[in-house]
């Protein structure tokens, strides 16, 4: 999985601010996640900022005392250079329909610029700043990803919350915190697999939490431990989780709360994991990507009755 956050994209549009003309005199983002990089941009840039729709209609977004600068332009007619931004590229459909929504006049003034871009996509923009194939996602669209039935999520800290001391008493007052806990975020996509550090005896209460949150999952896996305090003398977390994500081979990115936890499950498991703690990426190791690759070639040279017959092989 390629997967980048927030961090990776604001550390990759600083070091590439050279790559944009210095004539250009407006930021122009395309929603909705076009929009953070282009306000990123405008920000280091110190330059006005709108979206694609009001800068189609002439308008340029207001900005605080502090920010504006006295060569600002007052209106989209004034404008020498355009950037249009948008966060990533892949099969070139949204830049596309962008396009179609400008004037010639608007189009000869506008540079197409995309973040993240797919070897097929790089050709719709004039600048890039990294190629980035599939399978990829990115922080900000990671619980709304169509993907994300590849994805295992931790409960609280990801889902919800994590309890109080107070709330944590492996008795009434944690049963009601599971079961009155206010969701963080709703994933839209079904979640392929929910790995967490609560116990079996929960699991109703903590299906029934996620049902009425409109939470969908393929997949829940829970310690079986018989107290919270036999988990604690355990304090096998990590490795637990780690060695369940290890197992589910389609999963190819795990979300996690806790950051020692995190570094555990990605050494464990040998693939990536995102951690809501600290925002950062634990990429996949070497040794992971190498077999991935080595199955894609494998996949590509290798005709199909001769994976059939090998496979038997294996087998037998």
């Amino acid at each position: 999985m390629n997967f980048k956050t927030i961090q990776n994209m604001t550390f990759d549009i600083f070091n590439s601010l050279n790559q944009i003309p210095r004539e250009v005199d407006l930021i122009v983002g395309v929603p909705r996640s076009g929009m953070l990089a282009a306000s990123i941009i405008a920000l280091y840039l110190n330059l006005p900022l709108t979206d694609i729709d009001s800068f189609v209609k002439g308008q340029i977004y207001e900005a605080g005392d502090t920010k504006h600068n006295d060569s600002w332009i007052s209106s989209v007619d004034e404008a020498r250079k355009v950037l249009v931004v948008e966060d990533s590229i892949n099969t070139g459909r949204s830049i596309k329909k962008v396009r179609t929504k400008l004037t010639k006049e608007l189009l000869e003034k506008s540079v197409f610029y995309a973040v993240y871009v797919t070897k097929q996509g790089k050709d719709f923009v004039d600048i890039f700043v990294k190629i980035c194939e599939q399978p990829r996602m990115f922080e900000w669209n990671c619980f709304h990803h169509q993907r994300v039935n590849e994805v295992c999520f931790d409960i609280d800290g990801v889902l919800c919350r994590d309890p109080s001391n107070e709330e944590n008493d492996d008795g009434e007052k944690y049963l009601e915190f599971i079961s009155t806990v206010d969701p963080i975020v709703i994933p839209t996509f079904t979640i392929g697999c929910i790995i967490t550090s609560r116990l079996e005896k929960y699991r109703e209460a903590t299906d029934k939490w996620l049902k009425e949150n409109g939470i969908k999952y393929n997949k829940m896996i829970m310690m079986q431990y018989a107290t919270r305090e036999d988990r604690l003398r355990a304090g096998n977390h990590g490795v637990f989780k780690g060695q369940e994500y290890k197992k589910q081979h389609r999963m190819s990115l795990f979300v996690e709360s806790n950051a020692k936890q995190a570094e555990e499950i990605s050494n464990i498991s040998g693939k990536g994991v995102f951690c809501t703690e600290n925002h950062m990426y634990y990429e996949e190791n070497k040794v992971t990507k190498v077999k991935k690759e080595t199955k894609k070639v494998f996949s590509k040279l290798v005709p199909a009755n001769v994976k059939k017959m090998i496979k038997g092989i294996i087998k037998s």
